[in-house]
């Protein structure tokens, strides 16, 4: 007897079931794949980060810093690069930088703005040889971002920390905020003309220690800064210092305020190196409340030094403040380490050790 042969109605829903199959897992395929090629670059990118970060440090290194950490981790799949430092350490000609961690976090279609977090304590040392140091303590971190080119190089960088303690000769300075800011051009200026390099400070809440002038009071409601590096920034040694001042490079202070108490001051103009890398200045100043700063450095004055700065003053003053308020325009400035306010010379200023 010869074998039987499915009937074409037992066959046709196998057909029809291995056409189901191929769909689905075309289906599927058609899916899967933006997820795997994603996940691919992901993986790339993440791969980068780590590379630019270590070479980074390398490069720190090679100029001579002192670059540690407890540990570098990257991750964040899959929708943020997420670089996560423990313990950095960075120390540098008389700077050195500790903190408890640093996250950097970005999305992955627009890596070059990053979200900038220093969870925990935070600590910087500034030391000067011959002068005091001077420690700034964040004990609870901060946060910012920073904006970089596709090069690689800085565009813009922001920074805020909130309830600092600045410890300096000994004395504690409670500082409520603290904004730090930079800037950079897309390519190095090939002139002297055009900034390098701009750097905006603000401080606000600084209670000053016990002893100041009654006149004046404790409390520096805000101080600011705003200065341009013209030409390409110099390295903070001395070759690159004296090579960037012959060739004519200065400092452009575009803003220095100051609020504390009955005194008002901003003051602008250029900042300089003179042969002996010590700072030079020709500033303008515009003081309200000239006569509290009297009052609060008579002590240290002769009386007919006292008596001439008090006419100097009256001279200057002009009633251009709120409500007519007296307001002193003057020139200030620095030469051979002593800061002058129109003739008269107001203090010694220490040697700076670069």
């Amino acid at each position: 007897m010869p074998p039987m042969r499915p009937s074409p109605a037992t066959s046709a829903p196998r057909r029809l079931l291995t056409g189901r199959r191929i769909a689905t897992i075309l289906l599927l395929m058609v899916l899967l794949l933006p997820a795997v090629v994603y996940s691919l670059w992901w993986w790339q990118a993440a791969r980068a980060v780590r590379g630019g970060l270590e070479d980074w440090v390398a490069a720190q290194r090679d100029n001579g810093a002192v670059v540690e950490h407890g540990g570098l981790s990257v991750g964040g799949f899959p929708f943020a690069l997420r670089a996560e430092l423990e313990k950095p350490h960075l120390a540098t000609r008389g700077a050195e930088w500790q903190g408890a961690r640093l996250v950097a976090e970005a999305a992955p279609w627009n890596p070059t703005r990053i979200a900038l977090t220093f969870p925990g304590e935070q600590r910087l040392s500034v030391v000067q040889p011959g002068q005091p140091p001077i420690d700034i303590l964040a004990p609870q971190g901060g946060n910012g971002d920073v904006t970089m080119r596709m090069s690689g190089t800085l565009e813009r960088l922001a920074l805020r920390f909130t309830g600092l303690t600045a410890q300096v000769a000994g004395q504690s300075v409670p500082v409520a905020a603290l904004d730090v800011g930079a800037a950079q051009p897309d390519q190095p200026p090939a002139e002297r003309t055009t900034a390098g390099l701009t750097v905006t400070l603000s401080a606000d809440g600084l209670t000053l220690p016990d002893g100041m002038p009654p006149t004046l009071g404790r409390e520096v409601k805000r101080t600011e800064l705003t200065l341009r590096v013209m030409g390409a920034p110099p390295r903070p040694e001395p070759a690159s210092l004296s090579a960037w001042s012959r060739n004519g490079g200065t400092v452009e202070v575009d803003r220095l305020a100051l609020d504390w108490g009955p005194l008002g001051a901003v003051l602008s103009g250029t900042l300089a190196l003179d042969a002996q890398l010590q700072p030079q200045a020709a500033l303008t100043a515009e003081i309200r409340g000239a006569p509290a700063i009297l009052d609060a450095v008579k002590p240290m004055m002769r009386p007919n030094e006292a008596a001439i700065a008090r006419t100097v003053l009256t001279m200057l003053a002009r009633p251009t403040g709120p409500n007519g308020e007296p307001v002193v325009t003057a020139p200030v400035t620095v030469q051979d380490r002593a800061l002058f306010v129109g003739p008269l010379r107001v203090a010694a200023l220490p040697r700076v050790v670069w």
